[in-house]
């Protein structure tokens, strides 16, 4: 299985790179986890880097990265549907966290991922939360320098 990995600032994207990652967004959260609440496109994107992981040529994979900010906000991770638990979620926060290096990140993840966010190295660093109707949990990365 081929994967391949890649991060661009918004203005970087070509638009059939931002409608793969809007259709891939819009199958995870809004078909697959039927979330209303809170509209997907909220005019944020501009403001983020954006990862598009690949299986052969399809985009499988994204999240997008307040990368201007810090610490950097980590959000819309997303896997397919039809792909999730197959280790390929592991290995896209991989190399989004090798991506992210030793400059500090938070995200706000969904609370039943909240273990599989910890073993990545992802640290609960607050109280569960409500979130587009979601019960979700604030996590900061720490480089584990140490290793």
């Amino acid at each position: 299985m081929s994967t391949r990995f890649e991060i661009k600032p918004f203005e970087e994207l070509t638009t059939k790179e931002l409608y793969d990652i809007l259709h891939l967004r819009d199958i995870v959260f809004v078909y697959g986890q039927k979330i209303t609440a809170v509209p997907e496109i909220d005019g944020e994107d501009p403001q983020c880097a954006h990862v598009l992981f690949y299986k052969e040529d399809v985009v499988v994979g994204t999240a997008r990265v307040f990368h201007h900010n810090s610490p950097m906000g980590v959000g819309r991770i997303a896997i397919h549907n039809d792909l999730q638990g197959s280790g390929l979620g592991t290995v896209m926060m991989e190399h989004l966290q090798e991506w992210i290096g030793d400059r500090p990140a938070y995200m706000h993840a969904q609370a039943y991922l909240e273990d599989w966010y910890a073993r990545l190295g992802w640290v609960r660093s607050g109280e569960n939360f409500m979130e587009a109707e979601i019960d979700h949990v604030p996590m900061d990365w720490h480089l584990r320098l140490e290793e």
